[in-house]
């Protein structure tokens, strides 16, 4: 449960962090408007394709992803889920801060806290389960 905990920490970090750079690193593409849906489509294909500092933490988050896909072989979904989705939006907004965004509000940052919260008391219940059951499995 561990090694699934440290992932599930990589996993959060991989796509908090990596968020706020893509959202950076997209800035300018809803200004393009050349009248046709699929001219902008290729336009703004266009543009992202020639950003280097889109394409880094985009690479990055699908490792994210990548990581979180196998750790859920291994973990309870129930688990996984909250916890990575927990993590990933206390990074950006984070990550966000530092980059000289404004933090959420009070209640956002709240209710992020309370997740982890509880997100921890889940992993801890789930480790205190696992180290029961081992206990019953050396007593017998």
């Amino acid at each position: 449960m561990l090694v699934s905990s440290l992932c599930l920490l990589t996993v959060g970090l991989l796509w908090g962090v990596t968020n706020p750079y893509i959202r950076i690193g997209s800035t300018g593409i809803e200004r393009i408007n050349t009248g046709s849906k699929w001219r902008n489509l290729i336009e703004e294909l266009r543009t992202i394709c020639k950003r280097l500092h889109y394409w880094i933490p985009f690479f990055m988050n699908q490792c994210g992803s990548v990581l979180y896909v196998w750790t859920l072989q291994r973990t309870n979904i129930s688990i996984a889920v909250p916890v990575a989705n927990s993590l990933s939006f206390a990074f950006t907004a984070i990550t966000g801060y530092i980059l000289g965004e404004q933090l959420p509000g009070k209640k956002v940052v709240t209710g992020t806290l309370l997740i982890c919260c509880g997100s921890t008391l889940m992993i801890y219940d789930k480790l205190q389960q696992e180290q029961a059951s081992q206990n019953i499995i050396f007593s017998t």
